[in-house]
């Protein structure tokens, strides 16, 4: 379980120098020439946060890391809510409040995707679905049960009736 938590401490560090480096892209602009937009002079060390951070993310979340436990996922919120200071920490544009909101929202998504995605919330699904199902099927033979007694009652009524 302790290489777990490691595990969340070294995503929530990656997604801070994620945001950090977007938040510094946002802060030094764009250096414009004829082939497009370049990084400006001295935004080299954001240019590579926002290029390195991703891939062990990323590598983390499709070898099924957090598939066992959800509570692992919680270094995305740490680091999200920390790289949001840290980008509103370094402006108040609209870009870094862009930032800080996407990084918040990654945040809260994916801790509540990954919980809604475990083995055990799956057969736990799967448990409720069994169980509707079967008092749908209860309440069916129930309703065909009282169906078959009116007709009963209404066909001996009319035997009665005609004798």
């Amino acid at each position: 379980m302790r290489a777990g938590w490691v595990g969340a401490v070294l995503t929530a560090g990656l997604v801070l120098w994620f945001g950090w480096g977007l938040a510094g892209l946002v802060t030094v602009g764009c250096d414009w020439d004829p082939r497009g937009c370049g990084v400006p002079e001295g935004g080299g060390k954001y240019f590579t946060a926002v290029m390195a951070a991703p891939w062990p993310l990323g590598i983390i979340l499709k070898t099924g890391f957090y598939r066992k436990d959800w509570r692992r996922t919680l270094g995305y919120p740490a680091g999200a809510f920390a790289g949001a200071a840290v980008a509103l920490g370094m402006g108040t544009s609209a870009g870094h409040w862009v930032v800080a909101s996407v990084l918040v929202l990654i945040g809260v998504l994916i801790p509540w995707l990954a919980r809604y995605t475990t083995e055990e919330a799956r057969e736990v699904r799967r448990q409720e679905r069994e169980r509707r199902a079967r008092e749908e099927r209860r309440e069916r033979a129930l309703v065909r049960r009282r169906e078959r007694r009116r007709e009963r009652r209404r066909s001996r009524a009319a035997q009665r009736d005609a004798t």
